[in-house]
This record gives C-alpha cells, sequence and structure tokens, in this order.
C-alpha cells in the first residue's frame, strides 16, 4: 500500500509556492542537479576530476551552489539549518579558514578548502529550498532515481570491462591445463564503476541502499517492485566491490535498525527477532562466498590479517603523526600527499610508499585539520544521534501528515549515514562529488525536517526562522528579522569574485598543461617544454608541472643517440626536478630520479639525494643500491658495500641479478654476500621474537642455498622453510623427489604453486612446456609470451641440474619499475606515468616463479625497525 503522507502521485504545490520558484533559484538548483548527477554516472568519475577538462567542468559545477545560496542571501530568503547544526558548520569554517592559513602549502589548502565552502552552500541552499515540506519526498525520490542508475550503469560496465573478459581468459587457460576461479583478491576484478575504485563505488551504494529499500516500503504497484529490485541489484553490485567496509556498514545498519525496532515494540518481538537473525545469516553467507572477505575473516581469527590491515595501520600512525605535529590546525587541506613520506614510518617497508588520503576519514580530517576536526567531528555525530533518538521518540507509523516527510524515509537516511559511518572508517571519500553530494542531500532533509517539526525539541525558539534582513510576509516561507546585515550578500559576491579570479591561472595552467602532454604525444617536444613551463610559471607551487618536464627530459635524454643533446636533455631534467623538490621538499620521486640523473655527473651530489630518499622511504627499491653506486664512483668502496648490503637485506633478490657479472660490479659482489649473510647472523645472535626469527632464517637459508652453501641452507630451512624450499635442496643434492609434492603445493599461494610447477617441468622433460605455460598464468594471471616459455624450455634442456639451470642458464628479463600511483597520487592524470631511471635486471626464473626460495618480505616491521639503525648511520655519514 501507499503511505498516508507519501502520495504515489506528487501533489501539486501551492500557487504562492509556485510563484516563489524563480526567487528560489530553482534553475541554479536544477544545475546544481545536473552537475551532480553527470559526476555520479560519469564512468571513472573521480580519476576524470583531476584531468582536463573534466576538472574546470566540475569546478564551473561547484560555482552553481554558490550563486544560488548568494540569491537566497539577495531576497532575503536564507534559512538557517537549525538543530545547532549551523554551530557546527560555523566552526568547520573557523577551522578551515585557520588551517588553510597557517598551512605550510597554502594554496593547495585553498585549492581544497574552497570545494569544502562551495559543498556547505549547496547544503544550506538545498535546506532552505526544502522548507517546503512536499519537495523533501520528491528530492529523495529523484535520489532513489539517481542512485538505480548508478547501480545499472555499475553493473553495466562491471560487467562488460572486466566479468566478461577474465571469464574469457579464464576458459582460454584452461585450454593449457590451467583451472582458476574468478578471484576477488585480483584488485583489477573488483567493481570499480563508475566511480573509478571499489571503495567509492561501496560507500555510495552503503547510502543508496536504505533508501531504495525504504522507497519500496512507502509506494506501491510499479514503483514498488521497482524500488525492490533495485535494492536487489544494489546488494548484487555491493557484494561485486567485495568491500570489507562496505560489508561493516551494511551489517552494522541491520543491527541497529532491528534493534531500534525491538526498542520501539512496532511488530512482534518473535517476527523481529527471526527476520533480524535471517538477516545476519544471509549477509554472512554473502560474505563467504566471496574469496576476499573469506580470507579476511580467516585472517583475523587466526591472528595473521596480513597486508591491507597492515595498510590502514601505516595509515592510522601517518595521519596521527601529521596532526600530532600541528595539532591545533593540522597540516592544512590538500597536505597529505605532500606530507606523507615525510610523516610515513620507517616500519612500514614497501608498503603504503606514497598516498594522497588516508584510507579513514577520522584519521585524514585530524591530520589536516587538527582539533577542529575532532571538535567538528564529535559535534555532528553528537547533534546526529541527538536528532535520530527524538525521532524514535516521536516516531509515528504509519499515520502522519502531509507536510511531513515519511518516518520511514526519515529513518532510512538515519541508517544510510550510520552506515556510512562506519565505512568512513575504513576509507576516505568525501573528495568525491557523488558521494558529498549524497550526503549533503540527506542532511539538508534532515535539517529541514527537524526544523520544521513543532514536536522535535529539537531546536531554539530561531531554528524555523529564516535569516532576514528586512520585514516579514506571508507566504510559506515568511521570514522573522534576525539582524539586518544588508552588506552581506555585496561581501559574499566580492569572495566569489576574488576566488574566482584566484582559480584563472590555476585552470590555464591545467589547460596548458593539457596541451602540452599532447604535444609531446606527437614526440612535438619544443611545444611541450614551452607549455609546461608556462603552467609552472602560473603555478610554481604544483610540483607535479616541473617533475613531469624533468623526469620526461631527463628520460629523453637517457635515450639521446647524439651526446650534446644528451646533456643538454639531461641537464634541463636536472634543474626541473629542482625545482620540483622546491615545490614539495618531501617527495622521494623528485630525488630519487635527481639522483639517478646527477649519478654520472655529480655523485657526491647524487649520493646526497638518495640520501634524502632514503630518510623518506628507508626500504624503497634501489635506493641503497643506487647510494652504493655514488659511493663506489667517490671510491668509498666500504660504504658502499655497507650501502648495497642494506638494500639486499630487504630485496635479496638483487643477488641473483645477471647484473653483478658486469666488470664494474664484479669486485664487489662476494664482499657484500658475504655483508649480508654477517648482518642476518648479527641480528639472529640479538634473539629476536620468533617471527623476525622465521624471517632472518629463511633469508640466510635462501642465501646460502644460492652461493651452494646446501649443509648452512638446511639449517635455517629444515625448520623455517617451506615445504618447496626443502625439495629445492633435496634437487641440489640430487635425491629423489616425491611424485606429491605438486598436488602438496596445490592450495598454496600463487607463488608457491607456479615455482611447484617449474620443478614439475624439470623433471618432466615431455610435458616441460605445458608445465611452464602453466607455472607464468599462476605467477602472473597473463598469457604465456611464446618467445619467453621458449627460452626457458631451452635453457632448461640445456641443463644439466636445476640448480645449474637456475643459477647459471635461466633466462634474464630486463626493465623499469613504473610509477604506476604517481598520476592519480598526484591528482593530475594528463601527463606521462613515470618509469624510474633504474634499469632492473632480473633472473627470470627466480623472480618471477621462486620468489619464496630467496624472499623480499614487502612488509616486515621488525626487521625494518632492527635495520633502521644501520640506515641512519650510513646516512648521516653521507650527509656530514
Amino acid at each position: 500500500m501507499t503511505h498516508s503522507d507519501f502520495p504515489a502521485q506528487p501533489s501539486k504545490e501551492s500557487p504562492g509556492t509556485s510563484a516563489n520558484k524563480t526567487a528560489q533559484g530553482n534553475l541554479l538548483g536544477l544545475l546544481t542537479a545536473a552537475f551532480y548527477s553527470l559526476f555520479t554516472l560519469l564512468p571513472n568519475s573521480n580519476s576524470l576530476m583531476v584531468a582536463w577538462p573534466w576538472v574546470f567542468i566540475w569546478q564551473v559545477g561547484l560555482l552553481c551552489p554558490v550563486l544560488w545560496l548568494l540569491g537566497l542571501l539577495w531576497q532575503k530568503r536564507l534559512r538557517w539549518l537549525g538543530a545547532g547544526f549551523d554551530w557546527v558548520v560555523g566552526l568547520l569554517l573557523v577551522g578551515l579558514i585557520i588551517s588553510a592559513g597557517l598551512a605550510p602549502f597554502p594554496m593547495q589548502a585553498r585549492w581544497y578548502s574552497w570545494a569544502v565552502f562551495c559543498f556547505l552552500a549547496a547544503l544550506y541552499a538545498l535546506s532552505t529550498w526544502l522548507s517546503v515540506p512536499e519537495r523533501r519526498s520528491r528530492l529523495l525520490v529523484a535520489q532513489g532515481y539517481l542512485s538505480l542508475a548508478f547501480i545499472v550503469v555499475s553493473l553495466a560496465l562491471w560487467v562488460n570491462t572486466t566479468l566478461l573478459p577474465e571469464l574469457a581468459h579464464l576458459q582460454a587457460w584452461q585450454a593449457y591445463g590451467v583451472r582458476l576461479p574468478f578471484d576477488f583478491a585480483i584488485v583489477e576484478l573488483r567493481n570499480w564503476a563508475p566511480v573509478g575504485h571499489q571503495n567509492y563505488v561501496a560507500g555510495y551504494l552503503v547510502l543508496a541502499l536504505p533508501l531504495l529499500l525504504a522507497l519500496g516500503i512507502v509506494q506501491a504497484g510499479w514503483r514498488r517492485s521497482l524500488w525492490l529490485v533495485g535494492f536487489g541489484l544494489g546488494l548484487l553490485d555491493l557484494y561485486t566491490t567485495s568491500s570489507r567496509g562496505g560489508w561493516l556498514g551494511l551489517l552494522a545498519m541491520v543491527i541497529v535498525t532491528f534493534g531500534a525496532l525491538l526498542w520501539r515494540k512496532r511488530l512482534p518481538r518473535r517476527w523481529l527477532s527471526a527476520i533480524g537473525l535471517a538477516s545476519m545469516v544471509l549477509l554472512a553467507l554473502l560474505a563467504l562466498t566471496n574469496n576476499r572477505l573469506r580470507l579476511l575473516f580467516a585472517g583475523v581469527l587466526s591472528g595473521q590479517a596480513g597486508g591491507e590491515l597492515a595498510y590502514r595501520l601505516i595509515m592510522v600512525a601517518t595521519g596521527w603523526s601529521m596532526g600530532w605535529s600541528r595539532p591545533f590546525t593540522g597540516v592544512g587541506p590538500g597536505g597529505v600527499p605532500l606530507l606523507f613520506q615525510l610523516h610515513r614510518p620507517g616500519w612500514a617497508g614497501q608498503q603504503a610508499e606514497w598516498a594522497y588520503q588516508l584510507h579513514s576519514t577520522p584519521v585524514h580530517l585530524w591530520a589536516e585539520l587538527g582539533l577542529w576536526a575532532v571538535v567538528v567531528g564529535v559535534g555532528t555525530i553528537a547533534l546526529l544521534a541527538w536528532c535520530a533518538i527524538g525521532w524514535l521518540r516521536t516516531i509515528v507509523l504509519p499515520t502522519g501528515t502531509a507536510a511531513q516527510t515519511p518516518s520511514i524515509l526519515i529513518g532510512c537516511l538515519f541508517s544510510s549515514l550510520l552506515g556510512y559511518g562506519i565505512v568512513s572508517l575504513t576509507d576516505y571519500q568525501l573528495d568525491n562529488i557523488c558521494i558529498s553530494g549524497t550526503l549533503v542531500v540527506f542532511l539538508a532533509v534532515l535539517t529541514a525536517e527537524f526544523r520544521d517539526r513543532p514536536d522535535s525539541g529539537l531546536r531554539a525558539a530561531d531554528d524555523r526562522q529564516l535569516i532576514e534582513l528586512t520585514a516579514a510576509t506571508s507566504n510559506p516561507l515568511t521570514p522573522l528579522r534576525l539582524h539586518p546585515v544588508p552588506f552581506l550578500p555585496l561581501m559574499g559576491v566580492g569572495i566569489l569574485l576574488a576566488a574566482i579570479i584566484w582559480l584563472i591561472p590555476v585552470h590555464r595552467a591545467w589547460l596548458l598543461s593539457s596541451q602540452g602532454f599532447a604535444a609531446l604525444s606527437r614526440n612535438d617536444v619544443a611545444t611541450f617544454v614551452d607549455r609546461l613551463n608556462q603552467s609552472h610559471q602560473l603555478a610554481s607551487w604544483e610540483p607535479y608541472y616541473a617533475y613531469e618536464l624533468g623526469w620526461n627530459l631527463g628520460n629523453l635524454g637517457l635515450q639521446a643517440s647524439n651526446p650534446p643533446q644528451q646533456q643538454a636533455l639531461i641537464q634541463d631534467g636536472i634543474k626541473w626536478l629542482k625545482l620540483g623538490n622546491q615545490s614539495a621538499p618531501n617527495q622521494e620521486f623528485g630525488t630519487t630520479n635527481l639522483a639517478w640523473l646527477l649519478l654520472n655527473r655529480e655523485p657526491k651530489a647524487a649520493s646526497r639525494a638518495f640520501a634524502r630518499s632514503a630518510q623518506l622511504i628507508p626500504a624503497k627499491r634501489g635506493v641503497f643500491y643506487g647510494l652504493g653506486l655514488s659511493l663506489l664512483a667517490q671510491k668509498e668502496a666500504e660504504l658502499a658495500i655497507d650501502a648495497i648490503t642494506l638494500e639486499a637485506v630487504r630485496d635479496p633478490i638483487l643477488l641473483t641479478s645477471p647484473i653483478w657479472k658486469l666488470p664494474g660490479l664484479q669486485s664487489l659482489y662476494e664482499p657484500v654476500v658475504r655483508r649480508v649473510e654477517s648482518t642476518l647472523t648479527t641480528l639472529l645472535e640479538a634473539s629476536p621474537s620468533p617471527a623476525l626469527a622465521a624471517q632472518l632464517h629463511q633469508l640466510r637459508g635462501g642465501l646460502r642455498w644460492w652461493q651452494g652453501n646446501i649443509v648452512g641452507a638446511r639449517t635455517d630451512l629444515t625448520t623455517y622453510g617451506t615445504a618447496l624450499s626443502r625439495v629445492v635442496l633435496d634437487l641440489a643434492e640430487k635425491q629423489t623427489i616425491a611424485p606429491s609434492f605438486l598436488a602438496d603445493s596445490s592450495t598454496g599461494s600463487a607463488t608457491s604453486r607456479s615455482g611447484a610447477l617449474v620443478i614439475a617441468a624439470w623433471l618432466d622433460p615431455a610435458k616441460r612446456q605445458t608445465l611452464l605455460q602453466q607455472a607464468w598464468i599462476v605467477a602472473t594471471h597473463t598469457d604465456p609470451p611464446p618467445k619467453i616459455i621458449a627460452e626457458l624450455t631451452a635453457t632448461m634442456a640445456r641443463s644439466s641440474t636445476f640448480d645449474q639451470w637456475l643459477k647459471q642458464n635461466a633466462p634474464s628479463q630486463t626493465y623499469r619499475r613504473e610509477r604506476a600511483g604517481f598520476s592519480v597520487l598526484s591528482r593530475h592524470i594528463d601527463g606521462s606515468i613515470p618509469v624510474d631511471f633504474l634499469t632492473v635486471v632480473d633472473n627470470l626464473a627466480i623472480a618471477q616463479f621462486c620468489k619464496d626460495w630467496i624472499p623480499s618480505f614487502d612488509y616486515a616491521p621488525e626487521l625494518d625497525t632492527a635495520l633502521q639503525p644501520r640506515r641512519d648511520a650510513l646516512v648521516q655519514k653521507v650527509l656530514k
């Protein structure tokens, strides 16, 4: 049935209300809604927000609510939010102004603060527009249709761009004898659409699902069916995101909703308990069918939650350090990516090397605003809780007046905010227009509803009054006198004009850089340099333009065959990287790439740059190796051995590289290997924890095996190694291998299974090529390249032992590591994606299939803590 105070067909507004539409700024409101809808449904919208021309489009969209607000203010029709929320907004505005004014990077702070001001303008303008009660339900229906469109677009894009191609790959790999399941543990397979990241999609769905369910309850006929089908598709969409935060938010909503219904005794307890238990069981079953969530639960229960929880722990530690460094102001809006590496803990290893947000809303806001975020956050939660309790005490179902929004819809809004509050603990998503816009819609409805409820008990005497500058009239939006401030609208226009004037060069710089990158794609280097140079002049506080110039010119120089041209390009690259480092002195990207360009020109300056990178990210692959090379160029052999030793302990696969056969490095190899083993032995003698001891034994055992010390390797690996590493030792001693080893490894990690398949390929020459193809698919999740498989097969065929193949004959691979997240983390995606200047040469078999035999731990906090004093001592020697 249709809810009595929520007609199936929209009721018509009174003539007096309709006459006020122009005065209410409906055109600007519609434009605001259009921009909000566009960036809700636009594929990959979160990334496109930092690409030209989309950055300009959404900034124009932000002007609409500001103009709407100024129009209401000029017409003297703006209303307070009421219920104490205005005080919270006032504190937030004061905190933003102080934080941005005192921020170490004030220009970035202004850019991000401007967006916050615009969303607050949207909240006030929309809340005022919702002073006509009938509009609230209609707005929520419109929001429901937008959410339905979001879900349909999300599923359609994910199915066509991710699910079907992956299923085709899995089907094709069956021809090689490999049967793999669809794996949500692979981040690329989770539902990113349309926002650009699975966590953002989940956050939006947690906000949307209660609304769809409520609309399905209060409306009748085909609309009910539509909403309920949309709710079901939304659950499916949430499942495809494989988001832990999303499922936790949904679980919290279910628990609290049924708890509130039990408290209010609206339905028999037996029925409510049965429905609640069934809902919990259904959610648990859905979660357990998702392999990523299943592995998470298993890891938590076993106390080995691993990488992704470690990632969040690093973010919390970094955010706490940022906020505590400036507790009264924070580091300022937009300061996180520029200061992240300065505050990142050294024990983080190779996890979370850079981030532009801290993956937890409370942590992120504390880092950027300090105590202002704490006060505003606690105040907002307290007021919403107070409103929710008041609503629960006065809830009337199903009757009500036509002037009120149905209680079920109000309840769904509280439920959505509760669920999203849980999601916000695990991610920061307020930079997404679709999510912040939805929060604005929900808060505007709630503030308008409680402002106008005579029985709410949550407002002061004037909360229902307009911000009036003159006398009152007698229509539904009648304003009453507050304080005459006739210059307030003009002051607002002045502030808006000042903001636009400040934004013009920022957007012009963005436009010019986009033109420059387009020119570079056509190999028009002169135009590229000219445009990026202009961009830097217009927005010199942006390190991105200087970094892109520096890296691209340096890269072109390294590829140039003409020596004078090469020198000129590299020198220009050095100049621009130095300028970028002036704008962002705490970015490892700039210091490391600068160091590599300086290595053959100014080795002492290169050493200092590498040392700075080592201070920022101590376990960054290649940094201590580069430092060692720069010290070697200065005839500091002992310090060079110390540096490369620190690199090899954290990335021991370096010691298996064919690069040590080069004449300039041959003499260093044996001293480095001895120093690495000595370091590991010394750390073991210091009575480490069982976890660290196991890692040290695995490292030393793998190193000893590589060096041919099988007896010493067995000492380490008999207790601490894997079953497969012991098989490798048996092969080294030419022992018979039990055929069951392959089956025993079939349920392990991808690395373990691929390693077992490589051993099987060695033992079974008749099936060698097929087994190597299977190993490649399992290890890389890509199609096996015929050329590489042929090389692997041929080198095996001419080897007399498995050890000889791995250590002497296995093919090598040469590549440069890509900075995959550089553009997104820089908040510009128009330009090139850099690759490190260091050319890596790997033993292909070890790097692809045998990582567990000489392990590199991306997250080993105890090991990094133990190594840190050695790193600090070496860096101090370099910088003295």
